[in-house]
């Protein structure tokens, strides 16, 4: 089965697509979300930070900011970049906790930012 919108190949049981998060008609995996918030810091506050989920960029978030994204019960690959410094982790949805929140805050380092993820909550 392909994605109607970036026409990725996707498994014949996705509910969202891999590559661009696209909702997938007929799929019956699971579905769950990932709210993600940038903790305050002086460290690069004026600067946006990409975020990205399972390599594919979902948005970017200021301090102070929050987003919700779509996705799937399952193992998923969270990073985040900002002036060239990654930083991120793996999160894991289960269908009993299909809802969660990623915590993350930049740290200034000697010559770069590092992002780095400080709680992930359940929601439910």
């Amino acid at each position: 089965m392909f994605c109607n919108k970036c026409g990725a190949e996707v498994d014949n049981t996705a509910k969202f697509c891999n590559k661009c998060g696209a909702t997938i008609e007929g799929g019956t995996t699971d579905t769950a979300s990932i709210v993600f918030r940038r903790e305050g810091s002086l460290a690069a506050a004026l600067v946006p930070a990409k975020v990205f989920v399972d390599n594919n960029l979902v948005g970017s978030l200021g301090v102070g900011e929050e987003m919700t994204i779509a996705t799937t019960v399952g193992k998923h690959r969270v990073d985040f970049n900002i002036m060239g410094g990654n930083g991120g982790g793996e999160v894991e949805i289960t269908s009993e906790h299909p809802n969660i929140k990623v915590l993350f805050k930049i740290a200034m380092g000697m010559i770069t930012a590092k992002p780095k993820i400080i709680s992930i909550q359940n929601l439910d």
